[in-house]
């Protein structure tokens, strides 16, 4: 069994951020933003219903800029998913500060997602613009969402469908509501396990020795625009100009 992903995103994040402090913080309606003092950002997804929450864990350390970085860490994964959001995207800053990603490849997932017809893509999260694409390889796609989407199915029934579907595409969000390692013991048959999402933390040897084949995340390249549109309730369709998309697979042995 491996490390709890969270604890080892904790662990593999804190080496590099002793000196590094916040510049900006954004809690928007669909995502939440972090801007480093050296301009490095990153975002994470904020659960809507959540944003309006009153007596936060991070009330009595704002203004969270001017702080280090380093004091958002230990948030992740916690109750608190607004604070768990902010220390995501923290994370994600981190990584695109140091560079901390290796190996990626630019371009969309289904560039490199070994998908065969007749596979079963199993999706925790509806990325709505993949099922077609998917489809037209003649694979079933199956997608559950917490929230009612059209064509996605109740969380309840994914026990049953993950540990039976060759593909998994699993959202970023997990990480932020501490569901991902129990997703990833679902899936430890499948064939391929994507982690996927604007929140994807791009650090490989997190995910070394888990199901994970690959990472699909992002690297935003115009850091004050994205804050803007974060503040002002966009969400990645809004922004998505503004990053490059980044992947990274994950092989047994590397």
């Amino acid at each position: 069994m491996w490390m709890s992903i969270i604890q080892s995103i904790k662990e593999t994040i804190s080496k590099h951020c002793t000196e590094l402090r916040i510049e900006k913080a954004c809690v928007g309606y669909i995502y939440s933003s972090v801007q480093l003092e050296n301009q490095a950002t990153g975002v994470a997804f904020t659960f809507p219903d959540r944003v309006h929450c009153r007596h936060g864990l991070l009330d009595s350390r704002k203004p969270l800029s001017g702080r280090r970085a380093q004091e958002l860490i230990p948030f992740l994964g916690g109750q608190d998913r607004v604070a768990s959001s902010l220390s995501l995207a923290t994370v994600n800053a981190i990584i695109s500060s140091e560079e901390l990603f290796a190996e990626v490849q630019p371009g969309d997932i289904l560039d490199i997602l070994d998908v065969h017809a007749g596979d079963r893509v199993c999706m925790v999260g509806c990325f709505r613009p993949l099922i077609k694409p998917l489809e037209s390889r003649q694979v079933q796609v199956i997608s559950f969402d917490e929230s009612p989407k059209p064509g996605s199915h109740k969380p309840k029934e994914l026990k049953h469908v993950l540990p039976k579907s060759q593909v998994a595409i699993i959202t970023a969000t997990s990480i932020i509501n501490n569901t991902i390692d129990h997703l990833l013991e679902l899936a430890q048959s499948c064939r391929e396990v994507a982690i996927l999402g604007p929140s994807t933390p791009l650090l490989a040897s997190v995910f070394r020795g888990t199901p994970v084949t690959c990472l699909s995340g992002i690297q935003i390249v115009t850091p004050e625009l994205v804050q803007i549109i974060v503040a002002e309730g966009g969400g990645f369709r809004d922004f998505k100009q503004h990053v490059r998309k980044l992947n990274i697979q994950i092989r047994a042995g590397t």
